[in-house]
């Protein structure tokens, strides 16, 4: 990998995306494509829970959960397919390849695509997102040799991540998904 401060040649968006010339029409396939992988993803995601643990009828699952499977891939794809669309736009308007050009498409797609899911999943969305994003920055951080992997430490970031997680169940329970309660309630021995 070449150091932050050597930049490759500017190159335009028809090599990147050579059988699609235009990044709009980019955008739309990647728009498309990335909804229907979310719907693979997330039909599950939302059935098996929806039959198996509360035994809910078909007209629930018509009604509530094909909904929300459709709502949560289509937040995906745009997320997708906007950050696509936003990286084009930057990159194409300086005239460079510059790594905030990511950060400054991921959080503009971010921000375009929250607002597509009801508003008590978004805060699990930014649990999600800071996890990813704290993984991104680990791995630039280890590749740049700035820290070193230890042995396990997935485990000590998931008891970090747990710990976090138990925390606004005890204290701000309003701020956990209601569905996740019983989880947590199994978990910690059917205390509060």
């Amino acid at each position: 990998m070449a150091p932050a401060h050597q930049h490759q040649a500017f190159v335009p968006c028809s090599k990147l995306h050579p059988f699609i010339h235009s990044c709009s029409l980019l955008m739309a396939d990647q728009w498309l494509v990335t909804f229907k992988q979310g719907l693979k993803m997330y039909a599950p995601l939302f059935i098996i829970p929806a039959v198996l643990l509360r035994r809910r009828h078909i007209k629930y699952l018509v009604t509530r959960t094909l909904p929300e499977i459709i709502r949560s891939s289509a937040f995906l794809g745009t997320f997708a397919s906007s950050y696509a669309r936003f990286y084009c736009i930057f990159r194409n308007a300086l005239k460079k390849d510059l790594p905030i050009g990511s950060v400054i498409a991921g959080f503009l797609a971010g921000l375009a695509s929250i607002f597509i899911e009801r508003k008590s999943r978004r805060s699990e969305l930014a649990l999600y997102c800071l996890n990813q994003s704290i993984e991104v920055v680990w791995r630039m951080m280890e590749t740049r040799g700035l820290v070193r992997s230890r042995n396990n430490g997935e485990v000590f970031i998931f008891m970090l991540a747990s710990s976090i997680m138990f925390y606004f169940f005890q204290n701000e329970p309003s701020a956990v998904r209601s569905n996740m309660h019983g989880v947590y309630k199994f978990l910690l021995g059917g205390k509060n």
